[in-house]
């Protein structure tokens, strides 16, 4: 075989380091053997190291070369031939003392190693691998059958060889949660050798929650998800690790391209983490009257709003050093632990409402002169009966003649018995009386008790055009009673879970200050979304393979199971 390379250099170096341009492999070639370069009078070339050289026939250290010279560098011949057009020189070598024969015939005649004196390798392996066979898998099979080992329910078994043997089949040890069924194979493995199948699992698990909705169109999607078994996930005899496989390559199997394999399904494709996972989307409200939810992407310009149906500022009540001028008992300054408080799971919070959260520094209590009755209460969470108590507390002063009108004459005819006082009869309600209930109760209504310093407009909306109290809509008119089916005040309708897809547990974080994942202190507003984004988890959490961040796979976040979808298999007998 013989190839041609065209070299340009100021010195073309031979020898066997990879730094020449002519390499001579052969371990009898020095790293840097020779040099040719073009002298005054022409070519020349130099020995550099301890290999011998020659040039026609005779030891050379440095002499002038042309054209048809030969050149012996160690084992190799070096012919000089007439260079090309616009080459200086050209020459051609070849290796005409290979040390590979005499070398083969030295090594195959010695025994320098203890492997000559043993069987081959292969052979070894395949002896060991028939042996581990018939001791750790022939062998249990065949006492089992015979039933020379007894139930291990019965206790230890007995000791000898076939104990002894029986003993060696070891599948590893079972999850904490099913270590009761130890002694039982069969209450999973109904066949030998045979995969656990999914009816075995929902005998006990038949309430296990879905992955997604019935309903969703998920495309090809659906037959690949149907067509995944109870084991494709869990992985049993794995000891205390638990049953759930938690690689991400799991996930990411169905999840890395949902845009072509479930288009419909609304879900973006993830490709890892933390690179390839998209922005969270939170499950905020759109409409509380209509109680319609909507996800939006955090940090979306323009950014996403909540509309919860109040007015909250959270910069109001975490201001440094509180409101001393309202007193110790509601001007304290308060902390986030003040009115946020952790579920006994840990994962999240318990729901805010006014009789636990608000009532103590927020009582609905008006003063005589605000209200007109005595201790002026109103009840919360009952727009139309606080209507219905304010219209029926000015009617019955209407009908008592408190409306302020002047008193009717006396008749000019009095019938009465004799030796009795003249009696003065009652005056008659004015003819104005309704339009004065009225206009009372929706003055009380208007000024007092859904005003927005100090009422209930402080911290709820109406239900009209822009969050107004459209009064008029539920003040009767003249000749009827207040109605109780329009309803002036928006519902509430505060979301304790902003991520229903995501699981988190804060009490995992609680080395964290709530600070460093919320900006509430900057909030001023119910509709700011404090859930942080991304970007703030990525601080502290890595991939599955981070070196210098907490390892995190999909299921550190994700769930698979959800209860709100119904069960995972309908019936037992629906099964792959």
């Amino acid at each position: 075989m013989r190839r041609a390379r065209r070299v340009s250099a100021e010195r073309i170096g031979f020898g066997r380091g990879t730094n020449n341009e002519v390499p001579l492999k052969d371990l009898r070639v020095a790293l840097s053997a020779a040099s040719l370069f073009l002298g005054e009078s022409g070519l020349v070339i130099e020995s550099l190291g301890l290999s011998p050289l020659q040039l026609n026939g005779h030891s050379a250290q440095t002499a002038p070369v042309k054209p048809g010279d030969e050149i012996l560098i160690g084992p190799y011949r070096i012919l000089m031939t007439d260079p090309p057009e616009g080459c200086d020189a050209a020459l051609s070598f070849e290796l005409v003392q290979p040390m590979g024969d005499a070398l083969g015939n030295l090594v195959s005649g010695s025994r320098v190693g203890l492997q000559s004196a043993a069987p081959s390798k292969r052979a070894m392996a395949w002896t060991a691998f028939i042996v581990v066979i018939a001791i750790a898998l022939i062998a249990p099979i065949v006492i089992y059958a015979a039933g020379l080992v007894p139930s291990w329910r019965e206790g230890k078994p007995r000791p000898g060889a076939a104990g002894v043997v029986a003993l060696s089949w070891n599948a590893g040890q079972l999850s904490n949660p099913h270590r009761p069924f130890a002694t039982d194979c069969k209450a999973c493995h109904q066949a030998s050798f045979t995969a656990v199948a999914d009816n075995a699992c929902l005998a006990c698990h038949a309430n296990v929650g879905s992955h997604a909705e019935k309903t969703a169109d998920l495309g090809p999607m659906r037959a690949t998800l149907d067509a995944r078994g109870c084991t494709h996930c869990h992985e049993e005899h794995r000891g205390l690790r638990g049953l759930v496989i938690r690689e991400q390559s799991l996930c990411l199997d169905c999840h890395r391209n949902l845009a072509a394999t479930a288009p419909k399904s609304g879900l973006a494709s993830v490709t890892g983490f933390p690179s390839g996972h998209p922005q969270f989307r939170a499950t905020l409200v759109a409409d509380p009257l209509a109680k319609t939810l909507a996800r939006q992407e955090i940090g979306a310009n323009p950014a996403p709003k909540d509309h919860p149906g109040l007015h909250f500022s959270h910069q109001v009540h975490l201001r440094k050093g509180g409101y001393p001028t309202l007193g110790p008992a509601i001007g304290k300054e308060l902390a986030c632990a003040d009115c946020h408080k952790p579920e006994p799971s840990g994962q999240g919070f318990m729901p805010i409402t006014y009789a636990q959260q608000c009532q103590s520094c927020h009582a609905l209590k008006f003063d005589r002169t605000a209200l007109p009755w005595p201790d002026g209460v109103v009840p919360h969470h009952d727009d139309s009966g606080i209507v219905a108590a304010v219209w029926n507390y000015f009617a019955a002063k209407a009908l008592q003649g408190e409306t302020g009108a002047a008193a009717q004459p006396a008749p000019a005819v009095s019938r009465q018995a004799a030796g009795a006082a003249p009696a003065t009869a009652p005056p008659p309600p004015p003819k104005d009386a309704q339009a004065w209930v009225a206009a009372r109760a929706e003055s009380a209504l208007r000024d007092v008790i859904l005003d927005d310093k100090r009422g209930c407009g402080y911290c709820h909306i109406g239900t009209g055009p822009k969050g107004a109290f459209q009064i008029d809509k539920i003040i009767p008119p003249p000749g009827a009673a207040p109605t109780t089916t329009v309803q002036i005040v928006a519902p509430v309708s505060m979301r304790i879970r902003f991520l229903p897809k995501a699981q988190f547990d804060h009490a995992k974080h609680l080395a964290s200050n709530c600070d460093d994942c919320h900006n509430a202190r900057q909030s001023d507003t119910s509709a700011d979304v404090l859930i942080p984004g991304k970007e703030t988890c990525v601080r502290c959490h890595g991939g599955e393979n981070a070196a210098l961040s907490t390892q995190s796979t999909c299921v550190t976040c994700h769930a698979f199971h959800h209860t709100e979808f119904g069960p995972m298999r309908e019936t037992a007998a629906a099964l792959h």
